[in-house]
């Protein structure tokens, strides 16, 4: 296949985008930008329109000068020639042109040179030669003339009776603007310096402004660029001196910053509690192993170094259990299999699987109240169970463990579930359902536990949407309300 056949795609750029600082800047850019040019915009039509009608004004006042002879008086040409010859012969520049047109439109009388310098049909209503001339009013339309000589007129013209009714006269003024233009061009020309002038300061200006207003923005980048497992305790450093938009962008990094590092302390406790968890019974069937196997023995010896070893290896699968329910409850797309049913029901079928070592403790377990709940029936007498199991094991015998249930105002239900154990020490209920975290006594009381079973109970709660809270003192006992919100 020839090459020129061959259709090569270059692969497309990617396009650039534009940074925060330099949209600010051509925001900034554009609307000081808009602003002058606006300003100036009125200023130079203020000043146009000022002088322009001062001119307009002393146009208005010859043409009703003219006018008022023209009307009254029968030699309104003698007059008015003298006016005329007088602008004409002894100014080297005339304030203004006057001319008369009769209603033949021929020329009566004018300033001189006033027809090579503005012709009659450049006045606003000149003649129309095919029609009859008649009175019209006068033109409020100003026109603007610029002769061959290179100055600027501003023309009007009105047409008026004379003392003979059959004759019109059209007035037609003429008044020199030059000066008015050159100032108008002038400040025209300041008006664009000073708009350029005003855009370069806008360019730096906005500059020196976004970068100190990105400027936290960049200490934030630089700080998280920095933050690793050794300095995850680092800050974004005094956000209250920060522009009050980016305050909470900084307080918000902070708070995850430190939940992250109560999630990396938690996860090194929870590694070094699991190692500690997982290392004794290996240890145990380790050293069963090795005394079994150090010398010969009988058979009903090595019967009872298995029946030790399953106790062991029960325990690391009750372990392995409970880790792994942990790590599915924490799923968000666990799905709960909800029924309403009486929680009473689930407290008593959990009195009756402890029914064997509540007689072995002397122990007294109740239950009473009523309400119905609505949720997971295996979850919740999982938590019911570990609570139990807690209160039998951490107390001396003779314990008396009561649950209650009772619907709140709410509508949530609670279930309370109160012992007469050992109770917890205040240094350790801040942590007592974190995984693997076992109390001071509780290594003494039951040193085969794991430290997950008030873990698992937490977990339960937080998938129903509930809360698990604790009381407790050192020899009074304790109670932990399991509060599940209303359907």
């Amino acid at each position: 296949m020839s090459s020129k056949n061959v259709e090569q795609k270059s692969p497309a750029k990617p396009r650039r985008r534009w940074s925060i600082t330099q949209r600010l800047v051509v925001t900034y850019t554009l609307s000081a930008f808009a602003m002058l040019a606006i300003t100036a915009i009125f200023l130079n039509w203020t000043l146009h329109s000022s002088l322009l009608k001062a001119e307009r004004d002393y146009i208005d006042d010859r043409i009703r000068v003219y006018r008022a002879i023209i009307e009254h008086s029968p030699d309104f040409l003698f007059f008015i020639l003298q006016d005329i010859e007088w602008q004409g012969s002894f100014v080297k520049y005339p304030q203004y042109y006057a001319r008369l047109v009769n209603d033949q439109c021929h020329i009566v009388i004018e300033t001189a040179h006033m027809n090579k310098l503005i012709p009659p049909e450049s006045f606003p209503d000149a003649c129309v030669f095919k029609e009859e001339p008649k009175e019209r009013p006068r033109s409020e339309k100003n026109v603007v003339y610029r002769s061959e000589n290179g100055r600027s007129y501003l023309l009007e013209s009105y047409w008026t009776k004379t003392v003979q009714p059959s004759q019109r006269i059209a007035i037609q003024i003429a008044i020199d603007i030059t000066a008015q233009e050159g100032i108008i061009q002038t400040n025209q020309r300041r008006m664009i310096g000073i708009i350029m002038a005003g855009i370069v300061f806008a360019v730096l200006f906005s500059v020196v402004v976004a970068r100190r207003v990105l400027n936290p923005l960049n200490e934030l980048a630089e700080t998280a660029k920095q933050i690793s497992m050794d300095r995850i305790s680092m800050r974004a450093t005094d956000p209250e001196s920060w522009p009050v938009e980016l305050q909470t962008l900084a307080v918000a990094f902070n708070d995850m910053l430190g939940r992250l590092e109560d999630s990396f302390t938690r996860l090194f406790h929870s590694a070094s509690n699991l190692a500690h968890a997982l290392r004794t019974p290996i240890n145990n069937l380790m050293g069963e192993a090795e005394v079994a196997l150090s010398q010969d023995r009988n058979k009903n010896e090595y019967r009872k170094v298995l029946e030790s070893s399953l106790e062991e290896h029960m325990r690391l699968s009750r372990l392995i259990e409970a880790i792994f329910f942990l790590s599915r409850a924490e799923n968000p797309s666990t799905v709960l299999e909800r029924t309403l049913f009486n929680p009473i029901e689930e407290v008593e079928k959990v009195f009756s699987f402890y029914e064997a070592l509540a007689a072995d403790k002397n122990a007294l377990l109740t239950c009473h109240g009523d309400g119905m709940l609505n949720g997971d029936r295996i979850l919740v007498r999982r938590a019911i169970s570990n609570l139990v199991s807690n209160a039998l094991y951490y107390s001396d015998p003779g314990v008396k463990i009561d649950i209650t249930t009772r619907q709140a105002e709410d509508n949530s239900l609670e279930i309370i579930v109160s012992d007469t154990g050992f109770g917890i020490a205040d240094k350790d209920q801040s942590r007592i359902f974190d995984r693997f975290f076992r109390a001071s006594t509780s290594t003494i009381s039951n040193p085969h536990g794991s430290g997950l079973g008030l873990s698992i109970v937490k977990s339960i709660m937080d998938i129903h949407n509930g809360t698990v809270t604790m009381e407790s003192a050192p020899g009074l006992g304790t109670t932990v309300i399991l509060r599940f919100p209303g359907s």
